[in-house]
Protein backbone atom coordinates (compact mmCIF):
# COMPACT_ATOMS: atom_id res chain seq x y z
CA UNK A 1 0.00 0.00 0.00
CA UNK A 2 2.52 2.50 -1.12
CA UNK A 3 4.37 3.94 -3.63
CA UNK A 4 5.97 3.15 -7.17
CA UNK A 5 3.30 2.39 -9.85
CA UNK A 6 1.53 -0.52 -10.76
CA UNK A 7 3.34 -0.99 -14.05
CA UNK A 8 6.25 -2.51 -12.28
CA UNK A 9 4.45 -5.55 -12.03
CA UNK A 10 1.98 -6.30 -14.94
CA UNK A 11 3.82 -7.44 -17.58
CA UNK A 12 1.37 -8.55 -19.90
CA UNK A 13 -1.34 -5.93 -21.33
CA UNK A 14 -4.78 -6.31 -20.94
CA UNK A 15 -7.15 -8.20 -22.75
CA UNK A 16 -10.62 -8.41 -22.05
CA UNK A 17 -12.69 -11.85 -21.99
CA UNK A 18 -16.77 -12.20 -22.17
CA UNK A 19 -16.73 -14.65 -18.89
CA UNK A 20 -15.40 -14.08 -15.48
CA UNK A 21 -16.29 -16.27 -12.89
CA UNK A 22 -15.71 -15.39 -8.99
CA UNK A 23 -13.99 -18.45 -7.82
CA UNK A 24 -12.46 -18.39 -4.68
CA UNK A 25 -9.16 -19.59 -3.84
CA UNK A 26 -7.66 -21.72 -1.39
CA UNK A 27 -4.01 -22.22 -1.58
CA UNK A 28 -3.93 -24.69 1.22
CA UNK A 29 -5.80 -27.34 -0.57
CA UNK A 30 -3.92 -27.44 -4.01
CA UNK A 31 -1.54 -29.14 -5.54
CA UNK A 32 2.56 -27.86 -5.84
CA UNK A 33 4.97 -28.55 -8.52
CA UNK A 34 6.61 -27.44 -11.64
CA UNK A 35 5.09 -26.91 -15.29
CA UNK A 36 2.18 -29.40 -16.02
CA UNK A 37 1.69 -31.02 -19.41
CA UNK A 38 -0.86 -30.49 -21.54
CA UNK A 39 -4.57 -29.87 -19.66
CA UNK A 40 -6.99 -29.73 -20.91
CA UNK A 41 -8.78 -26.37 -21.18
CA UNK A 42 -11.75 -27.42 -20.01
CA UNK A 43 -10.13 -28.19 -16.94
CA UNK A 44 -8.95 -24.71 -17.26
CA UNK A 45 -9.93 -22.47 -13.89
CA UNK A 46 -9.23 -19.81 -11.78
CA UNK A 47 -7.63 -21.48 -9.06
CA UNK A 48 -5.54 -23.20 -11.11
CA UNK A 49 -4.16 -20.34 -13.13
CA UNK A 50 -3.18 -18.53 -9.95
CA UNK A 51 -2.09 -21.68 -7.97
CA UNK A 52 0.20 -21.85 -11.09
CA UNK A 53 1.40 -17.66 -10.70
CA UNK A 54 1.84 -18.06 -7.17
CA UNK A 55 4.20 -21.56 -7.67
CA UNK A 56 6.25 -19.83 -10.50
CA UNK A 57 6.83 -16.17 -8.13
CA UNK A 58 7.97 -18.61 -5.28
CA UNK A 59 10.38 -20.69 -7.86
CA UNK A 60 11.49 -17.82 -10.32
CA UNK A 61 10.19 -14.93 -8.77
CA UNK A 62 7.40 -12.17 -9.17
CA UNK A 63 8.94 -10.97 -12.55
CA UNK A 64 8.87 -14.38 -13.97
CA UNK A 65 5.01 -14.57 -13.33
CA UNK A 66 3.78 -13.67 -16.99
CA UNK A 67 0.30 -14.96 -18.95
CA UNK A 68 2.24 -16.07 -21.65
CA UNK A 69 4.29 -18.25 -18.97
CA UNK A 70 1.57 -19.56 -17.15
CA UNK A 71 0.06 -20.59 -20.73
CA UNK A 72 3.03 -22.53 -21.28
CA UNK A 73 3.46 -24.12 -17.65
CA UNK A 74 -0.08 -25.50 -17.72
CA UNK A 75 -0.02 -26.31 -21.69
CA UNK A 76 -2.85 -23.88 -23.04
CA UNK A 77 -2.98 -21.18 -25.41
CA UNK A 78 -2.52 -17.93 -24.04
CA UNK A 79 -5.98 -16.58 -25.09
CA UNK A 80 -7.71 -18.84 -22.82
CA UNK A 81 -6.82 -17.79 -19.44
CA UNK A 82 -8.42 -14.73 -20.43
CA UNK A 83 -11.73 -16.07 -20.04
CA UNK A 84 -11.02 -16.33 -16.27
CA UNK A 85 -8.75 -13.37 -15.61
CA UNK A 86 -9.17 -10.52 -17.21
CA UNK A 87 -5.83 -8.94 -16.66
CA UNK A 88 -2.64 -8.91 -15.42
CA UNK A 89 -3.88 -6.54 -12.59
CA UNK A 90 -6.27 -8.80 -11.37
CA UNK A 91 -3.96 -12.02 -11.67
CA UNK A 92 -1.89 -9.86 -8.78
CA UNK A 93 -4.65 -9.21 -6.64
CA UNK A 94 -6.08 -13.17 -7.10
CA UNK A 95 -1.99 -13.76 -5.87
CA UNK A 96 -2.48 -11.54 -2.91
CA UNK A 97 -5.82 -12.25 -1.86
CA UNK A 98 -5.16 -16.07 -2.21
CA UNK A 99 -1.89 -15.44 0.23
CA UNK A 100 -3.47 -13.86 2.65
CA UNK A 101 -6.19 -16.30 3.21
CA UNK A 102 -3.46 -18.99 4.35
CA UNK A 103 -3.36 -17.29 7.25
CA UNK A 104 -6.75 -15.73 8.32
CA UNK A 105 -6.83 -13.90 11.39
CA UNK A 106 -8.54 -15.77 14.65
CA UNK A 107 -11.75 -14.31 16.09
CA UNK A 108 -11.69 -13.01 18.20
CA UNK A 109 -7.89 -13.02 18.99
CA UNK A 110 -6.16 -12.75 21.89
CA UNK A 111 -7.37 -9.53 24.59
CA UNK A 112 -6.14 -6.48 24.25
CA UNK A 113 -5.20 -4.49 21.39
CA UNK A 114 -1.80 -5.00 21.95
CA UNK A 115 -1.29 -8.55 21.55
CA UNK A 116 -3.58 -8.58 18.85
CA UNK A 117 -1.78 -6.48 16.96
CA UNK A 118 1.38 -8.09 17.74
CA UNK A 119 -0.34 -11.11 16.46
CA UNK A 120 -1.45 -9.76 13.11
CA UNK A 121 2.22 -8.35 12.54
CA UNK A 122 3.33 -11.51 13.00
CA UNK A 123 1.09 -13.63 10.87
CA UNK A 124 1.76 -11.48 7.66
CA UNK A 125 5.14 -11.51 8.37
CA UNK A 126 5.33 -15.22 8.49
CA UNK A 127 3.55 -14.43 4.92
CA UNK A 128 6.24 -12.56 3.46
CA UNK A 129 9.00 -15.31 4.54
CA UNK A 130 6.69 -17.74 2.82
CA UNK A 131 6.31 -15.79 0.09
CA UNK A 132 8.60 -12.82 -0.46
CA UNK A 133 7.35 -11.35 -3.59
CA UNK A 134 3.89 -10.56 -1.87
CA UNK A 135 5.60 -7.57 -0.59
CA UNK A 136 6.47 -5.93 -3.54
CA UNK A 137 2.69 -6.79 -4.91
CA UNK A 138 1.03 -5.21 -2.14
CA UNK A 139 3.76 -2.27 -1.59
CA UNK A 140 5.06 -1.30 -5.52
CA UNK A 141 1.77 0.59 -6.36
CA UNK A 142 0.08 3.30 -5.80
CA UNK A 143 -3.05 1.43 -4.70
CA UNK A 144 -3.79 -1.44 -2.92
CA UNK A 145 -4.86 -4.63 -4.50
CA UNK A 146 -8.27 -5.04 -4.30
CA UNK A 147 -8.05 -8.02 -2.06
CA UNK A 148 -10.95 -8.80 0.45
CA UNK A 149 -8.61 -11.50 2.81
CA UNK A 150 -5.75 -8.15 2.52
CA UNK A 151 -7.86 -6.10 3.71
CA UNK A 152 -9.44 -8.17 6.42
CA UNK A 153 -6.16 -7.39 8.02
CA UNK A 154 -6.94 -3.73 7.98
CA UNK A 155 -10.27 -4.24 9.53
CA UNK A 156 -8.65 -6.63 11.96
CA UNK A 157 -6.29 -4.23 13.11
CA UNK A 158 -8.90 -1.08 13.21
CA UNK A 159 -11.26 -3.72 15.76
CA UNK A 160 -8.23 -4.63 18.43
CA UNK A 161 -8.36 -0.32 19.00
CA UNK A 162 -11.40 0.45 18.89
CA UNK A 163 -13.04 1.79 22.17
CA UNK A 164 -9.40 3.74 23.29
CA UNK A 165 -10.93 7.47 22.65
CA UNK A 166 -9.26 7.36 18.89
CA UNK A 167 -11.05 9.02 15.99
CA UNK A 168 -11.78 6.73 13.07
CA UNK A 169 -9.32 8.68 10.75
CA UNK A 170 -6.45 7.63 13.62
CA UNK A 171 -7.54 4.15 13.75
CA UNK A 172 -7.42 3.79 9.96
CA UNK A 173 -3.93 5.77 10.09
CA UNK A 174 -2.71 2.62 12.94
CA UNK A 175 -3.69 -0.24 10.40
CA UNK A 176 -1.82 1.10 7.82
CA UNK A 177 1.13 2.00 9.12
CA UNK A 178 1.34 -1.40 10.30
CA UNK A 179 0.80 -2.98 6.99
CA UNK A 180 3.23 -0.35 5.27
CA UNK A 181 5.87 -1.54 7.76
CA UNK A 182 5.52 -5.10 7.40
CA UNK A 183 5.82 -4.49 3.91
CA UNK A 184 8.73 -1.96 4.00
CA UNK A 185 10.67 -4.59 6.52
CA UNK A 186 10.02 -7.56 4.08
CA UNK A 187 11.48 -5.78 0.69
CA UNK A 188 14.77 -7.41 1.97
CA UNK A 189 13.44 -10.67 1.89
CA UNK A 190 12.52 -10.69 -1.75
CA UNK A 191 15.63 -8.95 -2.54
CA UNK A 192 17.92 -12.07 -0.77
CA UNK A 193 15.78 -14.27 -2.39
CA UNK A 194 16.48 -13.16 -5.83
CA UNK A 195 20.21 -12.19 -5.24
CA UNK A 196 20.57 -15.93 -3.71
CA UNK A 197 18.90 -16.95 -7.04
CA UNK A 198 21.28 -14.84 -9.38
CA UNK A 199 24.53 -15.37 -7.38
CA UNK A 200 24.42 -18.70 -5.60
CA UNK A 201 25.54 -17.22 -2.82
CA UNK A 202 23.50 -16.21 0.58
CA UNK A 203 24.01 -12.77 2.40
CA UNK A 204 26.01 -13.97 4.64
CA UNK A 205 28.39 -15.01 2.09
CA UNK A 206 28.21 -12.41 0.23
CA UNK A 207 29.13 -10.14 3.63
CA UNK A 208 32.23 -12.68 4.20
CA UNK A 209 33.99 -12.34 0.50
CA UNK A 210 33.02 -8.34 0.87
CA UNK A 211 34.25 -7.91 4.14
CA UNK A 212 37.75 -6.56 3.78
CA UNK A 213 36.52 -4.13 0.64
CA UNK A 214 33.74 -3.00 2.85
CA UNK A 215 35.97 -1.65 5.70
CA UNK A 216 38.88 -0.18 3.31
CA UNK A 217 36.05 1.90 1.46
CA UNK A 218 34.25 3.07 4.30
CA UNK A 219 37.33 4.37 6.50
CA UNK A 220 38.51 6.12 3.50
CA UNK A 221 35.33 7.54 3.61
CA UNK A 222 35.65 8.95 7.04
CA UNK A 223 32.41 7.08 8.55
CA UNK A 224 33.64 6.63 11.91
CA UNK A 225 30.21 4.78 12.98
CA UNK A 226 29.54 2.27 10.38
CA UNK A 227 33.33 1.77 9.79
CA UNK A 228 32.86 -0.34 13.01
CA UNK A 229 29.84 -2.25 11.70
CA UNK A 230 30.67 -5.48 12.86
CA UNK A 231 29.31 -9.60 12.73
CA UNK A 232 27.06 -8.37 15.52
CA UNK A 233 26.28 -5.23 13.57
CA UNK A 234 25.33 -7.61 10.83
CA UNK A 235 23.56 -9.45 12.71
CA UNK A 236 21.76 -7.10 14.01
CA UNK A 237 20.62 -5.69 10.58
CA UNK A 238 18.89 -9.07 9.30
CA UNK A 239 15.85 -8.88 8.28
CA UNK A 240 14.16 -10.65 11.16
CA UNK A 241 16.21 -8.54 13.92
CA UNK A 242 15.19 -5.37 11.90
CA UNK A 243 11.16 -6.42 11.63
CA UNK A 244 11.16 -7.29 15.81
CA UNK A 245 13.18 -4.12 16.54
CA UNK A 246 10.42 -2.42 14.64
CA UNK A 247 7.41 -3.72 15.65
CA UNK A 248 8.20 -3.47 19.48
CA UNK A 249 9.25 0.46 18.59
CA UNK A 250 6.01 0.90 16.33
CA UNK A 251 3.89 -0.62 19.76
CA UNK A 252 5.53 1.55 21.88
CA UNK A 253 4.27 4.29 20.17
CA UNK A 254 0.66 3.33 19.46
CA UNK A 255 0.70 2.88 23.37
CA UNK A 256 2.02 6.29 24.39
CA UNK A 257 -0.71 7.37 21.48
CA UNK A 258 -3.16 5.25 23.61
CA UNK A 259 -2.50 6.86 26.65
CA UNK A 260 -2.62 10.32 25.64
CA UNK A 261 -6.31 9.69 23.61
Amino acid sequence: MRVSDRSAVDVQPDVQPDVRPDVSVDVRQMPKGGARAGISERALDQPLIVRTAIELADRDGVAAVSMRRIALELGVSVMSLYRYVVSREELNDLMVDTVFGERPLPEPGPDGWRPKLELSAREEWALYRDHPWVSHLVAATTRPPIAPRLMAYTDWRMRAVDGHRLDFATMVQIAIMIGTYLQSAAMPLAQETQAARTTQHTRQQWADARQDTLHRTLRAARLPMVSGFGAEAFQASEPENIFEFGLHRMLDGIATLIEQA
